[in-house]
This record gives structure tokens, sequence and C-alpha cells, in this order.
């Protein structure tokens, strides 16, 4: 007699791939113990969007077919119950697990069980097999398959494979692997980079396709290993991390020497690949701001991209803000003229001569005429900017920050000169070439600027600075 356990099979057919947007149109369900089936259940649920014809094709679940069917809420109890003390076991099981608690969510039921993925099931007994997809090991073990994609048919075969492999293995054995394997964090079923192998390390990671060069996602963590793995053991409901689950195959790292330089790595990596599911870093690369010029005296304003060449000393050609982009910038300098009543044509707002069009609505005093005085209007206007002003450099050359991880041994040198990150060296020698790095590196980008500023006014005590010539 095989050691006693409750199993939930559960397959499900969707409109769709997107846990959030997407919805079920048929769950089949097998509780099976060591007595064998002793439940099942099938039903076909109308979605809350239509079937596309590309799933009807595939599945046989028609809009029509669907029309008379309860929704997920009626139901809702009735599953929940059915579930409830249940591994919850699929072939694929992050999909199936994901959609049915996303469910379940919606309609104010909390769900959670362990999860068995019998993909990851299969693979710790068959290693050498070549395709995991249901039909093919059916094939392998001489199952018949019918009615495929439909879920009532699908979770038949997967309990008659379930048994084949008891049978083959023993109950006990296979008992055993799968429950290590559904103890664990729901390791992505495609993913064959092993994660416990990453390091526990600062550094950089990237969520490839096997053979696509193109990344699907860069992040960074002071300790990889813990941060990968809270991708895979979240509760499925999140869509981007639902969809990362679904496609990552492999993970690359690139160890860092702290955290650093592993934030200013991802930012660049981030720009230069731009990951589909990076969307908030992805194109932020050069800092905008507002630059003061002169005009008859008046100081007039521009929204510029800004860049420094080596020469250029701290205190001139103030940049004011610090945007994301060009419309960003605009945005908030309209606000800033309509505030302090300042001339939309002397901000670069308004183009053309005589009185600007706010001054004949008695927004504007007059500078863009010279009815307001100079002095009036250029104290209003810097002191409007005033909570814009970029921080001082406040060191009288570049500087480097060392950084040392004692995990993985690397020594990182940081450079930076009037808030722009300009490279990474290795050895403390390479620091007196480092006026070579300003003629490489001349961008101001946003994201350089806002992390080093965090580091100089909340850690710079815990860093080793270096003051360079």
């Amino acid at each position: 007699m095989p050691h006693s356990y409750r199993w939930a099979l559960v397959d499900i057919e969707t409109t769709g791939i997107h846990v959030t947007h997407d919805a079920i149109i048929e769950i089949a369900v097998f509780i099976i113990t060591e007595h064998g089936v002793i439940a099942t259940w099938h039903r076909l649920i109308k979605p809350s969007r239509s079937i596309p014809q590309t799933v009807s094709s595939v599945t046989g679940i028609t809009n029509e077919m669907v029309h008379a069917a309860p929704d997920f809420s009626a139901i809702s109890a009735e599953l929940y119950a059915l579930l409830k003390g249940c591994v919850f076991v699929a072939h694929n099981a992050r999909f199936d697990y994901g959609f049915i608690k996303n469910a379940f969510k919606n309609n104010g039921i909390s769900y959670q069980a362990p999860v068995l993925c019998t993909i990851k099931l299969l693979k710790a007994l068959y290693p050498q097999q070549e395709s995991y997809r249901l039909a093919s090991i059916a094939s392998a073990l001489n199952i018949s398959v019918h009615n495929h994609h439909r879920a009532q048919a699908d979770v038949d075969t997967l309990h008659q494979i379930i048994v084949t492999m008891a049978e083959r293995h023993s109950w006990s054995h296979m008992l055993s692997v799968a429950k290590t394997l559904y103890q664990k964090s729901s390791i992505p079923s495609k993913l064959i980079t092993d994660v416990s192998q990453l390091p526990d390390a600062p550094g950089v990671y990237i969520f490839y396709r096997n053979n696509n060069p193109l990344p699907l996602y860069i992040g960074k963590s002071i300790a990889i290993r813990q941060r990968v793995m809270s991708h895979f053991s979240g509760d499925y409901a999140h869509p981007k991390e639902f969809a990362l689950s679904q496609q990552v195959e492999r993970i690359e790292v690139i160890p860092t020497a702290g955290e650093l330089s592993a934030l200013l790595l991802e930012s660049n990596m981030i720009k230069e690949y731009m990951p589909v599911y990076n969307r908030r870093l992805r194109r932020k690369k050069i800092l905008v701001g507002f630059k003061l010029m002169e005009q008859k005296g008046y100081l007039t304003v521009s929204i510029v991209r800004e860049k420094i060449d080596e020469e250029q000393h701290a205190g001139e050609h103030r940049i004011y803000g610090a945007f994301r982009s060009m419309t960003e910038a605009k945005r908030m300098l309209l606000q800033i003229i309509k505030a302090h009543k300042l001339c939309p044509r002397l901000c670069g707002m308004e183009q053309g001569s005589g009185p600007c069009f706010s001054y004949q609505l008695k927004r504007c005093n007059g500078a863009c005429i010279q009815v307001e005085h100079v002095e009036p209007y250029n104290m209003r206007l810097l002191e409007a900017l005033k909570e814009y002003q970029e921080e001082i450099w406040p060191y009288p050359g570049a500087i480097a920050i060392k950084e040392h991880c004692p995990v993985n041994q690397l020594t990182q040198f940081t450079v930076f000169y009037q808030w722009r990150h300009l490279g990474v060296v290795s050895n403390e020698k390479s620091l007196a070439q480092w006026r070579k790095l300003v003629k490489e590196n001349s961008s101001h980008t946003y994201d350089a600027y806002k992390i080093l500023l965090s580091y100089l006014t909340h850690k710079a005590d815990k860093y080793h600075i270096i003051e360079l010539d």
C-alpha cells in the first residue's frame, strides 16, 4: 500500500495566456489518494470575454458552448471545497495554479496550496526524455491520448501517466520525489539554470529565453540567489512575474563588488538592451533640465539635454531640475510659469515678438516687452527654480567609490565626475587615467544622478571615497 497522499489533478482551458486579462473556460479535477480516484469534477465556465477563434480551433470550445455555462463565481465555493487540503497537481502547474488562484482572488477567496508540477516530476524520473509535453510523455509511456486540449481528457491522461510512473518506479519513490519538489519554491519548469548554484552576492542577473540573445528581464541585488528565488515564489497573480515564469529558460549573472555598482550596471544594461519586462528604466537616457541664459538682461529658460566636458567648471551653466524626458520638463515648466506669472516667451514656450499672449490675459507682468523691470523678474524666476536646482558637486574634481565583496572577493572602483557615472575600474592604479573616462562618457543620465545623489546623501559614511587629482 502506498503512503498516504491527497492530490488534486487539475487541467484548465483559457481564453489566452495572460493571468489577469484572460479567463478560464473549462476546468477538470481528479482527486486521487492512496485508494485511487475518489472524485472527479468537470465544468465549462462562461468567461468574462469572448473566446478567440485561435483558442476554439485548438480546444474545440466555442462561445456558443459556454453561453449558458456558469461563470466562475457560481462554482467557486464548490471548487474551493473540492481542492481544500489537496496538493495542487498539474502539467505546467504555474499556468493552471496561477489562473485558479487569481480567479478565486477575484471572488474574495484566498486560495493557497502546495503545488506539484508534473513536468518537474517527469524530469526528475525521466531525465533523458527529449520532450515533456503531455502528448509526448503519453506516447513514450504507451498511453493513448484522446481529445487532447480538453480539460477532462487531459486530466485523465495525466492520471494515467502518474499511475504508470508509480508502477515503474514504485509509489514510495515517486511520492518521495514529488514531496521534495512541491516543498521547494515553484521554480519554472522550463528553467535549465540551477538556481541553487547562483551566488548569494551582489550583481546583476539576466533572464533569457534559451536561444534568444535578447534579455527578457534584467535585475540587480546584493544577494542574487535570494532575489531570483523571490521571482518564483510569489502568489502568481502579478502579470509580469507570471509571464516571466512562463518564458524564462536560463539565467546569467554578472557579479559586482557591491550594491552601488550593481545599481549602475543594471541601469546601463536596461537602457542598452531594453528588455520587454523592464519598463521603468528603459528609455531614461539623458538627464533633461532647465538651462538659464540672458537676453537684454532678462534670464531666459531653455529645456536641454545636458552634457559636460572635462574643462567645464562646477559652477558654470547650472542646470535646474532632473527630468526623465523633454515632455516631463515641459509640463513642469508650464506649471512654474503659471504659478509665478513668468513670461512664456522668455521661458521658450511661445514664439513671436511684441507682448506675449499671457500678458494680454494679465498672466505675465510684461517682461517680454520690458514693462516689468529686469531685477524683480529675474529674482522671481530664480526663486521659482530654487527647488529644482541640481545639487552642487561637492568635490573639487572626480571621485572613485571603492567597493569590496568578501563573498566573491571582487574589488571595484566606480568613477564619477560632476554627477556623471564615468565607468568602473578593477584596480587603484587605473584611477590615474580617469580623464580618459570623461571624454568617453560625457552624457548625464537621470538614473545615475539620482543613484549617486542618494548614496552621497544617505550612505557616504559606509563607503571609501577617493578624491582624484
